[in-house]
């Protein structure tokens, strides 16, 4: 009988809970809104409830579970410490519900470190050494491949999305100023829109004069029309994301950038613009061999890195 692992993917917006098999893929899954104001305990129900409607009737043998979640987190002991798109939750237990209700092994981490071992084992970062992972979506995390093994630092390492660009920048969730995740999230992007919306503007047009019908896919759209004030708030948004990138290579010199998330899917726009900011910022030594690609796991990248926290520890 084929081994699987139950994957579960909690993000501030949505629950994906799937079945992966050994090889990175995904055999069935289920994807709902985070009722987010049920509270943890209500959420932790909802992915209980999630876990059991997809094992229902499966046959193959499921042998453990992997979670990856936003955080801060202490791994050892399966809590979030605090998690910015998660609202009021502090110090919640995540991990022994689950161990309890299923009965399975639990493996846990940082939802951007979760995807960066997927992409290092099963998508673009397969082959490389080193890499670093960013997701961007409502928010921005990292994941840090050094060694082909994920770095935790202390336990917390990889918050890439929390580096400084410009102290005097927006606030972020964090409740520092001036973060990357505060200029180039798609929450970011749709709150720049939102904050100097005019109603000449394609954006107005396309939101139906409603302001919150405006996310960073409407932004995106009215770019790609020639709107002017959307293409002001992208490339604000990606030139803060370049300086992240040419921070990252100069701390790191990775063998590759891989970028997923919600704002990604625009990728045709979003790549060629950060290749050549990186390039021309670099320091000469650095100019050589920069990769920065988009995930190839897509939107599966979170269920699959999740599955592959409880993969390389079942394969040690």
């Amino acid at each position: 009988m084929k081994k699987n692992i139950l994957a579960i993917d909690l993000g501030g917006t949505k629950i994906a809970v799937g079945l992966v098999n050994f090889k990175g893929k995904v055999i069935k899954k289920n994807v709902e809104s985070t009722e987010i104001k049920k509270g943890a305990q209500g959420v932790i129900k909802q992915i209980l409830r999630m876990g059991d409607d997809l094992l229902a009737g499966f046959q193959e043998k499921v042998v453990a579970i992997g979670i990856g979640t936003a955080g801060p987190l202490d791994i050892k002991r399966g809590l979030i410490f605090f998690a910015p798109n998660l609202p009021g939750w502090h110090n919640v237990q995540i991990v022994k519900p689950l161990k309890n209700h299923f009965h399975l092994p639990v493996y846990f981490d940082n939802d951007a470190n979760a995807a960066a071992l997927g992409e290092f084992l099963f998508g673009a970062g397969k082959g490389t050494k080193n890499m670093i992972y960013l997701t961007i979506s409502t928010g921005i995390g990292g994941g840090i491949i050094i060694n082909k093994k994920l770095y935790h630092g202390r336990g917390n390492a990889g918050e890439i999305g929390h580096m400084i660009i410009d102290p005097n920048g927006p606030k972020c969730r964090c409740g520092n100023y001036g973060c990357l995740e505060a200029f180039s999230s798609g929450t970011a992007i749709a709150r720049e829109a939102k904050k100097n919306l005019k109603k000449a503007s394609l954006i107005w047009k396309l939101a139906k004069g409603k302001k919150k019908n405006i996310d960073a896919r409407l932004v995106f759209e009215a770019y790609k029309n020639g709107d002017k004030l959307a293409q002001k708030i992208i490339l604000k948004s990606l030139v803060a994301l370049g300086i992240g990138l040419v921070n990252i290579t100069h701390i790191f010199n990775p063998d590759k950038v891989i970028l997923g998330g919600g704002v990604m899917k625009d990728k045709k726009y979003i790549l060629p613009f950060l290749r050549d900011f990186v390039r021309k910022k670099v320091m000469f030594g650095f100019k050589k061999d920069i990769k920065i690609e988009a995930t190839k796991l897509k939107s599966d990248v979170g269920l699959i890195g999740a599955a592959s926290l409880a993969i390389v520890k079942i394969r040690e």
